[in-house]
């Protein structure tokens, strides 16, 4: 059946309606009658994309986030990766992300989908930024590209699953500047 002229403007308002009601309430208040009210569309043009609100949360998270974590290679490592860091909390601090970690703590289908549409790529990004300054001869060849990503990135995760706590510009600052000092060739910043 071809698609309807106005069916990708109803799945643009539906995601957007999504985020607009997450500013507002939780996730668990969060309901697909709201979303389809807020969109102006019926319940079952929702589920013709999305087979329950955890789906339609982690699309609409993807949204939110597709353009917020680029890496500029202009920039030095430092100012990268607190740029990223700043970028992560901020968006985790939202309604929308503190709902997409509620749904990956929660569902491991959710959270596998999640891992592949959004943290693997972020993470292969991160990769290829790192393993660029190990070709620059900037950072040490003999890092652990996966090890170096976890400490940079768990840390905000496990203060804001954990602690309830938004890590700030100078805990982020202080959390790069012991991980730099243990893999720059020579201080950078």
């Amino acid at each position: 059946m071809p698609a309807k002229k106005n069916e990708p403007r109803s799945r643009n308002e539906i995601l957007k309606a999504t985020i607009k009601m997450l500013e507002s309430t939780t996730y668990s208040s969060l309901t697909i009658e709201a979303i389809a009210a807020q969109a102006a569309v019926g319940k079952t043009t929702i589920y013709r994309w999305w087979e329950n609100k955890a789906y339609l949360v982690l699309d609409a998270f993807l949204m939110v986030t597709d353009t917020q974590f680029h890496f500029d290679e202009n920039k030095p490592l430092f100012d990268s990766f607190r740029q990223q860091l700043n970028s992560l909390a901020m968006i985790l601090n939202t309604q929308i992300g503190k709902s997409m970690l509620t749904i990956v703590t929660e569902n491991d289908e959710i959270a596998n989908v999640f891992y592949k549409s959004y943290l693997s790529p972020k993470r292969s990004e991160a990769k290829k930024f790192l393993y660029a300054a190990i070709e620059k001869q900037e950072v040490k060849s003999t890092i652990n590209l996966d090890v170096v990503l976890d400490m940079l990135y768990g840390p905000i995760y496990f203060q804001i699953l954990i602690y309830k706590n938004v890590p700030d510009e100078n805990y982020i600052d202080e959390l790069i500047t012991q991980i730099m000092s243990g893999i720059l060739i020579k201080k950078q910043f």
